[in-house]
């Protein structure tokens, strides 16, 4: 990669009597915010609400199509995002052509992706009913969620709710055990929710509210990774009309996935590792079918449930169910996007601070015409896309009044966070086009433009810090100082920044593939909402001037990185 050497004005003094030269000046040190807060604040405020959403009511429309990795719409972004940087005059450091390279390519860091998706699957329960699952041919009563498995036939065990949760003082995993129950070679069969009362609340928490074992299926699927897993899962719908809607718009919007992108990898398939084992939503009408030779019926089951508070676990004997799954495997590719501005300070220039977001997002939806059908991704992540630009721009715009930082400032912006981070793991892992061991920082912007549920009305000025103290407590506390010094005063939430933290937000994202190798890190996020990976996810939506003030701070932590003497010091106690 060719660099750019800096260019330094140096001002002779000359008297005009004297018979030697005054020494020349050493360049102008840029300084910390510490020690110009002032100076730091004016360039703060060129990031404007009103030009981040001009970013972003582009970024997220219709046109990019979501973004989906590996997709037209992503690379439209990726030469969009080119585009941005080229306009600022910020330098390229992509790897698909040299930096005098005209148009997007000199910012590009493109790397390899393995396919794998479905094109359909059949599930034949008890009886010898088949459900079929194709983009051609649905019936609405199985979905393949997920699973490579060609062919799978086993016997059944009936496991409850598939919640293992001591805090609730509920485990059908334990019930299982205790009746001597083993799944490992069998379809496990489960509720996709929790015992719940005729008037839907939870009988398993304190105060009725439906705990996280029913917000999503994969609280229970990341049990069950962890854990140990069945041949197969079955996730039963329950009989409501509300959930036969909502599981038939489940079937089409798969099985207009099928066929697309699917699940991708860097590694390329070696036929070596075990397939996934199939992950079928069905519905009660179909469990019932499988539950057939035991007399029992979902409606029973639930009832049972709810009347002794306690798990209902069994087997199924001889009952079989089998599924066939259509798979194909493909080549493709995707990008990286990265621009620099090189370092002032010539014994600091070589080590860098990495400000980063993912700009991939999950595409389209398999709605009918005339319904929204893209995932814009206003929050996820187009709101810390758009912050990492608009962060360029104002040290752009710094380094261009003499204030360029005297570290190198990366801003990386990478696809492939939705498929399992993937962009980010290449370029740490496989090309990291600035040294790792050089690499004093990584502060990673994802989702930081709406409000949780936790924080209604005027609660709603804060941002969540996540991982930044498992590694550097030094730059957790600069960060906190910046917050105070600069003014954006926000609440620096901790929710969740901890290991044990159910949701994993600190392994949900790419600095993630930074903190793996001891590179301090701080994750800026403030939480999901309903539009969550949903066509809703819109730029409207967006809280601009909180997304302004969030961004300031992020600038803030960066220019004092960067700027200050030492590098900030690892300490705590470890990431992984």
């Amino acid at each position: 990669m060719k660099q750019l050497l800096p260019l330094l004005t140096l001002l002779l003094v000359m008297p005009a009597q004297a018979q030697d030269a005054t020494p020349v000046p050493a360049p102008a040190t840029t300084p910390t915010a510490d020690d110009a807060p002032d100076l730091v604040r004016s360039y703060q405020e060129t990031i404007s609400a009103s030009d981040l959403a001009a970013h972003l009511y582009f970024f997220a429309s219709d046109h990019f199509e979501g973004r989906e990795t590996a997709t037209r719409g992503q690379r439209m972004a990726a030469e969009y995002l080119a585009a941005q940087y080229r306009k600022m005059g910020i330098t390229p450091a992509g790897t698909a052509a040299p930096a005098e390279t005209p148009g997007p390519q000199a910012y590009l860091q493109p790397f390899p992706l393995y396919g794998r998706r479905q094109s359909g699957s059949e599930l034949t329960v008890p009886g010898g009913r088949t459900s079929v699952f194709s983009a051609a041919n649905r019936d609405g009563h199985s979905v393949l969620v997920f699973g490579d498995t060609p062919e799978t036939t086993a016997g059944v065990v009936f496991g409850g709710h598939g919640i293992a949760d001591a805090g609730l003082d509920y485990d059908d995993f334990a019930a299982m055990k205790a009746a001597g129950l083993d799944y490992s070679d069998k379809w496990l069969m489960l509720l996709a929710d929790e015992p719940m009362s005729d008037a839907e609340t939870s009988l398993i928490t304190a105060d009725g509210t439906p705990s996280r074992w029913s917000s999503s299926p994969n609280v229970k699927l990341r049990y069950l990774f962890q854990s140990g897993l069945p041949k197969g899962v079955l996730l039963i719908s329950d009989s409501s009309p509300r959930s036969n809607e909502a599981l038939m718009a489940i079937a089409d919007e798969r099985a207009a996935s099928l066929g697309g992108v699917g699940s991708l990898s860097l590694e390329e398939p070696s036929g070596s590792g075990r397939p996934t084992p199939p992950i079928m939503l069905i519905s009660s009408d179909l469990a019932n079918s499988i539950l057939a030779p035991s007399g029992r019926t979902v409606a029973d089951i639930r009832d049972r449930i709810a009347a002794d508070r306690a798990p209902v676990v069994f087997d199924l004997g001889d009952a079989e169910v089998s599924a066939t799954i259509q798979t194909e495997t493909y080549e493709t590719s995707s990008e990286n996007v990265v621009a620099f501005i090189e370092g002032s300070d010539p014994q600091l220039r070589h080590e860098v601070v990495v400000v980063s977001s993912h700009y991939d997002h999950v595409g389209m939806t398999g709605r009918p015409e005339g319904e929204d059908q893209v995932f814009n991704g206003a929050d996820d992540d187009g709101s810390g896309t758009v912050a990492v630009l608009e962060i360029a721009e104002a040290f752009e715009k710094a380094r261009a009044d003499g204030h360029g930082p005297r570290r190198s400032v990366v801003f990386l912006n990478v696809s492939g966070e939705e498929k399992g981070l993937l962009g980010s793991r290449y370029y740490t892992d496989a090309e990291p086009i600035f040294d790792l061991d050089n690499t004093v920082a990584n502060l990673n912007i994802d989702m930081i433009g709406r409000v949780d549920p936790t924080h209604p009305g005027d609660s709603d000025h804060y941002v969540y810090i996540i991982g930044s103290n498992l590694i550097s407590q030094e730059l957790h506390d600069l960060n906190g100082r910046m917050n105070t010094l600069l003014g954006t005063d926000l609440d620096l939430n901790e929710r969740f920044n901890s290991r044990n933290d159910p949701n994993q937000f600190y392994r949900r994202s790419d600095h993630w593939n930074f903190g793996k190798h001891e590179i301090p890190f701080i994750f800026f996020f403030t939480g999901t909402h309903e539009d969550y990976h949903g066509p809703g996810d819109e730029p409207h939506k967006i809280e601009y001037d909180r997304l302004a003030t969030i961004s300031r701070l992020i600038f803030a932590t960066a220019w004092q990185v960067a700027n200050q003497d030492a590098r900030p010091a690892v300490s705590g106690t470890g990431f992984n």
